[in-house]
């Protein structure tokens, strides 16, 4: 799969995305267990239409989103307008080297087309000492949306063989989901 191979949505499509998915608890849930701060600059890969760095923004930080589809970039930069949100995927994120030192991604790892390739881009945005948190939905088995606590580990192995330090996995409770949340740091 290549990163022309990711799915674009329609305006419609978001628009009613948006509507029924105004604000995941899952988003909130992630940025509580990041807690960025006023002297950070997060950047959310996968957006959608901007729910995260609506609560990241909240806490203080500067704040950036990347998404696949120029109608979730509209949404979301409407949603925060002082947001710097651009079109661009996990793989070639339009950003400068060293610019975040939080990356997030909530619920879309598992779309992206090439994870090895989005993972080094990642690390190639982070400023020395920044953190990544990839967060999906746990699961028992191989197949659906989210990783499985296996997949979680083989992340881990991934993040460190790539690089990244200090890999770690924490559980998170969304209602009545757990989510996982794989972390690491860039080398100093």
């Amino acid at each position: 799969m290549t990163t022309d191979d990711v799915e674009r949505w329609s305006a419609l499509r978001v628009w009613l995305y948006s509507l029924l998915n105004r604000s995941p608890k899952s988003n909130l849930a992630v940025i509580e267990h990041v807690s960025p701060g006023a002297d950070d600059r997060l950047l959310d890969v996968g957006c959608g239409p901007g729910a995260a760095l609506e609560h990241a923004r909240a806490s203080g930080a500067e704040v950036a989103g990347v998404d696949p589809s120029p109608a979730m970039v509209n949404r979301a930069s409407r949603r925060v307008p002082d947001a710097e949100v651009k079109v661009g995927s996990a793989e070639a994120i339009p950003f400068p080297s060293d610019e975040f030192s939080v990356v997030i991604n909530i619920s879309s790892y598992h779309h992206w087309a090439d994870q090895q390739n989005g993972l080094a881009e990642v690390l190639r945005v982070l400023a020395p000492g920044g953190r990544i948190h990839i967060a999906e939905r746990r699961h028992k088995r191989r197949n659906g949306h989210g990783l499985t606590d296996d997949n979680a580990d083989q992340l881990v192995e991934t993040l460190l063989r790539l690089g990244y330090e200090d890999s770690t996995v924490d559980t998170i409770e969304v209602g009545r989901s757990e989510f996982l949340v794989v972390s690491a740091v860039a080398p100093i």
